[in-house]
């Protein structure tokens, strides 16, 4: 790949469906270590939902997520020179069940009004400008992060 193909320099925002911690391999964390050779990134984990806390609490990854919200765990961690992970620390609302349109996408701004409000945290922590917003396929609690990030450029 040329030299001048290559985004340099930049602060990059990952998100996706996959978090950091999951054991098997993940193509967004891939790209994520390929940016982070070139670029500062800050690679988020999905913020924990409701239903997935009351169905799995003992779960160790929701545990870790649980002590991140209740302010026992660091939220950012770092896991290289240009790379850190996420927890997010706020819990969003589950409302992949709600059928009415209207009402879904209310619940769903407001979700991710939330999940941008904790990023913004972490890449303000970082001192991250001009940011990159990259989204792996994270449809819904993605889906305004755009808008309240404000980042300057958004690849999905």
């Amino acid at each position: 790949m040329n030299q001048s193909n290559i985004i340099q320099g930049r602060d990059i925002i990952v998100v996706g469906q996959q978090p950091w911690d999951v054991e098997i391999g993940s193509n967004c964390k891939n790209i994520a270590l390929e940016f982070s050779k070139h670029n500062r990134v800050l690679y988020v984990n999905s913020p924990l939902d409701r239903i997935t806390l009351m169905r799995h609490r003992k779960d160790p990854k929701v545990q870790k997520r649980i002590h991140v919200i209740n302010g026992k765990s660091d939220s950012l961690i770092k896991i290289g020179d240009n790379l850190w992970n996420y927890y997010p620390d706020r819990m969003i609302e589950s409302i992949n069940w709600i059928k009415n349109q209207s009402i879904f996408d209310k619940l769903n701004k407001y979700n991710n009004r939330v999940f941008a409000s904790s990023i913004r945290r972490a890449a303000d922590k970082l001192d991250f400008k001009n940011v990159i917003l990259f989204n792996d396929n994270d449809i819904f609690r993605s889906f305004y992060l755009k808008d309240f990030l404000q980042t300057d450029k958004s690849i999905y």
